[in-house]
């Protein structure tokens, strides 16, 4: 008679190639919500710093257009710093004159105020009445 001796589980060589393969998956995993989180902070930053720069066009808007009472008329700034959704931003409007008569480009630029990089940038042509 034979002594038939049958061994069961896993041998060593497949538990590491098993674990391997599983590490290989979970950093694969780990970097794409990795890179999610980065992708999503630098596009919530893009978006609020259009916001910035969307109200300061806008404030010029008004003026050019008269919506602006006389308690709120006086020096118009060119630059500062605002604070909005948590964080200071720092912002510059260039007015330049375009094309036609009485009409001028304003652009207004806006990054984080400890950053030199200007996160977004969005211009309005407006006209302006010269009386």
């Amino acid at each position: 008679m034979k002594n038939a001796h049958h061994s069961s589980g896993f041998t060593l060589i497949e538990v590491v190639v098993a674990l391997a393969i599983l590490g290989w998956a979970l950093g694969g995993a780990i970097s794409m919500v990795y890179q999610y989180a980065d992708q999503r902070s630098r596009l919530s930053n893009q978006l609020f710093s259009s916001q910035v720069a969307w109200n300061r066009l806008l404030e010029r808007y008004r003026y050019a257009e008269g919506w602006v009472g006389p308690s709120e008329r006086g020096s118009r700034p060119r630059k500062g710093v605002e604070q909005q959704y948590g964080q200071d931003w720092r912002w510059k409007v260039e007015v330049k004159p375009a094309m036609g008569k009485d009409m001028y480009r304003y652009e207004a630029q806006v990054g984080l105020e400890d950053s030199e990089r200007n996160l977004s940038a969005l211009s309005l042509y407006i006209i302006e009445d010269g009386s």
